[in-house]
C-alpha cells in the first residue's frame, strides 16, 4: 500500500515540476555514418562547452537553462541541413543521451571561402517578405555565383520587427522560409536580436523556471541555439545572443551585455581553438554599445586575428576597440526598414561580402543590393536641396564644395580627388564627432540626402514627427573638397585596405523640389499587386 502511493505521489511530483524531475546528466557519442567515433569536437548547452575524447564520447551536466545540446560542426564535415537549414543541434528533454552522427565533406576545401553578413533584415508585414524575396535574396545568389570559393551566409540579428509591445513575430516562419539554402544558396546561420523575441516575459515555459528564456523560445524553435559555434576551413565562428532586458514585460527596455554565463561559455569555447585560427565572433547590437565590452574584448585578445561583426545600428560604422579588436557594425538588408533602398547614413540597403584564404581575409566589401561592386561612392554638391513636403533640408556648403559618402570606409581607406583630370589631393573626412545635427550645418556630419527623403519625402522621423533620431544618424564616411570652380570635373578615387579602387564622378546637383528625380535610386520598387503566397506552398 504504501509502495503504491509512493509510486503514485512521485508521478504526481513529476508531472507538476517536469524541470526538477529531469535528470541534468548530458552525455553521447559524436561520430560519421560508419560510427567511427569523432575525437575533438565541441559540444555544448550554450552553458558549458566541452571536447569529444578518442572514442568520441562526451559529458557534461547540462544547465537549467539549456534549451538545445549542440556541437561546433568541424571545417572537415558537412554543414547539416534540415529543411535546408543548418541543424547541428537536438531539444533536451528528459532523456541523458545525445549522439550525433557527422557525415564528411564532399565539397571542395574550404581553404578559399566567401562569407555574406546580413543585418537587420527586419521584415514587419509580407511587403517586406516580398521584396527580400525579390530584391536580396537575387542579389546574394547571383553575387555568390560570380565568386571563387565556398559560401555561406550569417544574419546578424532582427530577422523580423516588432515595435513597442506589438508583436509580428508571425513573419519569422516566413522568413525561414526564405532562408533555406535552396532557395538562398547556400546556408544560413542565424543571429538572434531584439526584434526576434516574443513578449510574453511573465508567461514561465514549463519546461524553464527563467521567464527571461521565454522571450527566446519561437526563435530557438524555427532556427536553433542563440548561442553556438562553427568552423569553416581555418576560421572559427561564435554568434552569441548580446540582448539584455531591462523588464520582464516591455520590448523597448533593453541594452547590449553578456551575461557572466556567456562570457565563460565563450571562453570555454575558444579554449579548444588553436591561436593561428581566424576567429569572427557575430552578435546584434555592436560591441562599442556594450557596458561589459572589456570582458569580452579581453577574451577576444587571447587571439591575433580576430573580428567583431554586428548590426542593429542600421549604418555602417567600424571601431577599432582599445585592445586593437575591430568590429565591423554592418548597415542593414532593410535599410531605413524598407521605407526605402537606402540606410538612414545614405548606404544603400546590402550586405558585406567577406573573402577569406586560410586564416586570412583577404578582401572584403560593402555590396549594395541591385548594384555592382564598384558603386561604392554618392557625391552631392554643396548647395542642395532636398527633402519633400514634410522637411527641407538646405545643404550649406556652396557650390564648389563636393561632399561624398564613402559607403564602406574605414581606417585604412584612402580618399582622393581629381579635378579637371589633375590629382588634387586628398578629401577632409568631416569630423563625426561634431555630433549630428537636427538641420544641414558646415560641421555636421549626416548624409541630408538620405535625411531628406526619409524625414521630408516619406515623413518618417520629420522634424515634428516620432523617432527622428533613428532617421538622422551620424555618417562616419563622409568626406568634403572643395573645388577651384563650381564648373570643375571632378573624380573621386578612393582605395580601401585590400587594393581596390572605386570610383566616382557623378554628382547630384539641385533641388529635389524642383527634380524629384533626384530620389530616384532611393524610391523602393513598386509592384503591381499584394505579395502572393506562392513561396510557402
Amino acid at each position: 500500500m504504501k509502495k503504491t502511493l509512493l509510486v503514485a505521489l512521485t508521478a504526481l511530483f513529476i508531472g507538476l515540476f517536469p524541470s526538477v524531475a529531469r535528470t541534468m546528466k548530458v552525455f553521447g557519442t559524436v561520430s560519421d555514418l560508419n560510427g567511427n567515433p569523432i575525437p575533438g569536437v565541441t559540444v555544448s548547452d550554450g552553458f558549458t562547452a566541452v571536447q569529444t575524447d578518442a572514442d568520441g564520447k562526451y559529458s557534461f551536466v547540462r544547465n537549467e537553462a539549456a534549451y538545445y545540446v549542440h556541437y561546433s560542426v568541424p571545417s572537415a564535415y558537412e554543414i547539416p541541413l534540415r529543411y535546408g537549414l543548418p541543424c547541428f543541434f537536438r531539444k533536451l528533454d528528459r532523456d541523458s543521451v545525445y549522439n550525433f552522427h557527422l557525415i564528411p565533406k564532399k565539397t571542395p576545401s574550404d581553404r578559399a571561402l566567401n562569407l555574406f553578413f546580413m543585418a537587420d533584415p527586419q521584415c514587419q508585414n509580407p511587403h517586406h517578405v516580398r521584396r527580400f524575396h525579390e530584391e536580396t535574396i537575387p542579389d546574394i545568389r547571383d553575387h555568390a555565383a560570380s565568386l571563387p570559393g565556398n559560401d555561406y551566409c550569417i544574419t546578424l540579428g532582427d530577422i523580423g520587427y516588432t515595435e513597442g509591445e506589438f508583436n509580428t513575430t508571425y513573419i519569422l516562419p516566413m522568413m525561414r522560409e526564405e532562408m533555406k539554402a535552396d532557395n538562398i544558396g547556400m546556408p544560413v546561420f542565424q543571429t538572434n536580436g531584439n526584434h526576434d523575441q516574443i513578449y510574453e516575459g511573465l508567461a514561465l515555459n514549463k519546461q524553464n523556471p527563467l521567464p527571461m528564456q521565454r522571450y527566446l523560445r519561437m526563435f530557438e524553435d524555427l532556427f536553433g541555439p542563440t548561442d553556438y559555434s562553427w568552423n569553416r576551413g581555418d576560421v572559427h565562428i561564435i554568434s552569441v545572443n548580446n540582448v539584455m532586458y531591462d523588464v520582464l514585460n516591455t520590448a523597448s527596455k533593453y541594452h547590449g551585455g553578456l551575461t557572466k554565463e556567456q562570457l565563460e561559455w565563450i571562453r570555454q569555447d575558444l579554449s579548444f581553438v588553436p591561436k593561428d585560427k581566424l576567429v569572427l565572433i557575430c552578435m546584434h547590437i555592436p560591441v562599442w554599445n556594450m557596458k561589459d565590452r572589456k570582458e569580452l574584448l579581453d577574451i577576444l585578445g587571447e587571439f591575433p586575428n580576430r573580428y567583431i561583426y554586428s548590426g542593429h545600428i542600421h549604418a555602417n560604422r567600424p571601431a577599432t576597440h582599445e585592445n586593437g579588436v575591430e568590429e565591423f557594425n554592418l548597415a542593414a538588408a532593410s535599410g531605413c526598414w524598407w521605407w526605402s533602398r537606402i540606410n538612414a547614413d545614405g548606404v544603400p540597403h546590402g550586405y558585406q561580402v567577406v573573402q577569406i584564404e586560410g586564416n586570412r581575409i583577404v578582401n572584403q566589401y560593402w555590396k549594395s543590393t541591385r548594384y555592382p561592386v564598384s558603386y561604392q561612392i554618392r557625391l552631392y554638391q554643396g548647395d542642395c536641396v532636398f527633402g519633400g513636403p514634410h522637411e527641407t533640408c538646405a545643404l550649406p556648403f556652396g557650390d564648389k564644395v563636393v561632399l561624398a559618402n564613402v559607403f564602406g570606409w574605414r581606417e585604412g581607406w584612402k580618399v582622393e580627388v581629381y579635378e579637371n583630370g589633375r590629382y588634387a589631393g586628398e578629401m577632409e573626412r568631416i569630423n563625426p564627432d561634431t555630433g549630428k545635427s537636427q538641420a544641414p550645418t558646415v560641421t555636421s556630419c549626416q548624409d541630408w540626402w538620405a535625411i531628406g527623403f526619409h524625414c521630408g519625402v516619406v515623413g518618417r522621423g520629420h522634424i515634428n514627427g516620432s523617432r527622428r533620431g533613428s532617421y538622422i544618424p551620424v555618417c562616419t564616411h563622409m568626406f568634403k573638397f572643395t573645388r577651384k570652380s563650381a564648373n570643375s570635373s571632378i573624380e573621386v578615387v578612393a582605395t580601401d585596405p585590400y587594393g581596390n579602387v572605386y570610383r566616382q564622378s557623378e554628382i547630384i546637383k539641385g533641388n529635389a523640389f524642383e527634380d524629384p528625380g533626384i530620389y530616384d535610386s532611393a524610391r523602393p520598387p513598386l509592384y503591381d499587386t499584394d505579395p502572393v503566397w506562392e513561396y510557402y506552398h
